[in-house]
């Protein structure tokens, strides 16, 4: 117990009562809670069952923190646990995103007079042909015509514009 003192005093702990620290069947208790010393295999180890299991489910930062402290404690759980949940792989892929709904979609007004609005994409990583690896492809809104250009992949912003002058 006075190694369990003094490791708590190097952590910042300014006074320790005599009723909050007990020992019991060779474990260091704290206020009823198993003491758990600074060994991080062993500390990740209780977040893990606390919060991978299926019986937890998952549960986020908070209900992770508040199963794993009805059991242990040790300096410092609740910023392991917040660590632990932010690299959990499924708890990342299955959180709720706190963004505004995106809202009622209204359609694009319809254009009045043919080219003036277009659209403009490359379709890149093709075999390449007579020198040419990509297509671009311009589409009026209007018409719906297209124009497919051969060019290829390191087409510049400069080359672009060049092009479009040239085939459309």
């Amino acid at each position: 117990m006075i190694k369990v003192v003094e490791e708590m005093k190097k952590a910042g702990v300014k006074t320790l009562r005599d009723k909050e620290w007990q020992i019991e069947e060779g474990l260091v208790l704290k206020e009823g809670r198993v003491y758990v010393p600074k060994d991080e295999k062993l500390r990740v180890e209780i977040i893990r069952l606390h919060h991978d299991m299926p019986v937890a489910g998952h549960g986020g930062q908070w209900k992770t923190v508040e199963l794993v402290t009805r059991n242990y404690w040790w300096p410092g759980v609740t910023k392991e646990v917040k660590r632990y949940v932010e690299g959990c792989n499924q708890c990342q892929r299955m959180k709720n995103r706190a963004e505004m709904p995106a809202g009622k979609l209204r359609p694009n007004q319809v254009p009045e007079r043919p080219w003036q609005h277009i659209s403009v994409d490359f379709i890149t990583k093709l075999p390449v042909s007579k020198g040419h690896d990509s297509i671009l492809v311009v589409c009026d809104r209007f018409s719906k015509i297209s124009h497919f250009v051969a060019t290829t992949e390191k087409t510049t912003a400069e080359g672009l514009a060049r092009i479009f002058r040239d085939n459309v």
